[in-house]
């Protein structure tokens, strides 16, 4: 994948983008493609593109959360949950799990499930 050439050449990328050119006038493909992956890194610190450095915990969204006993913000997040389910609004029942979890992982340091 070749690095797109930004508008506004910086020295770093204009510097990279010659160099690429060079290499590839010369037939060096190794060094282009070391140009290449140098310039998209510059282009991505100057445009504030960052990957995250560890992946996000998947979660099983298939099971439902289980409130903490005692918990009276679980408890009424459940409760919003059963009357969202009884409507038939599985919207709804989604956000409350959503909310459910969300509130379990920062308050309890954890997720309950069936």
């Amino acid at each position: 994948m070749t690095a797109p050439a930004p508008t506004d050449v910086c020295d770093v990328c204009g510097a990279l983008l010659a160099q690429r050119e060079a290499a590839k006038d010369a037939g060096r493909s190794g060094e282009v493609g070391d140009c290449e992956r140098e310039l998209r890194d510059a282009l991505d610190e100057r445009t504030g593109v960052h990957t995250a450095s560890v992946p996000p915990r998947p979660y099983d969204v298939s099971r439902s959360p289980v409130p903490v006993p005692g918990c009276e913000p679980c408890a009424e997040l459940a409760a919003r949950r059963a009357a969202a389910r009884s409507a038939f609004d599985y919207s709804a029942v989604g956000d409350a799990n959503v909310l459910m979890r969300t509130h379990q992982r920062l308050e309890h340091g954890h997720v309950r499930r069936t």
